[in-house]
């Protein structure tokens, strides 16, 4: 039997509190409508990203540390954790643990792909 081989460009995981694994179908409207699954606001969701501009926005995730996994090429990640920012020049196949709380946001550099593990429970935007 053969099966369809899923990538993350357009399918996310998500790891949940038990044992199973979701499949989430990336679609046009998924990043719209992420705060209507709460489905996903408890685990780890997995995605992917590609940097080739800089993030026009800050991110930030109350309830968990997230994971940025530079795949491909390099990116800037900068660090804001209410006191004080830094960054960070990030090359494949290196990563940072951005903890729960800290704002960050990307830098294209060079452009580059990243795996993204993050705790999505109650996270927040603000304009850069």
């Amino acid at each position: 039997m053969s099966r369809a081989v899923p990538d993350l460009d357009n399918t996310y995981v998500h790891l949940g509190t038990g044992p199973e694994v979701q499949l989430i179908e990336v679609t046009p409207d998924f990043w719209s409508t992420i705060d209507q699954r709460t489905d996903l606001h408890t685990g780890r969701l997995i995605t992917t990203a590609v940097v080739d501009v800089d993030w026009d926005v800050w991110e930030m995730h109350p309830a968990g540390d997230e994971i940025i996994i530079v795949s491909e090429g390099s990116v800037h990640v900068r660090l804001d954790d209410g006191n004080a920012q830094s960054g960070i020049e990030l090359s494949a196949p290196q990563f940072v643990s951005v903890p729960a709380g800290t704002w960050h946001t990307a830098d294209a550099r060079g452009g580059g792909r990243l795996i993204i593990v993050t705790w999505g429970e109650g996270t927040q935007h603000r304009p850069r």
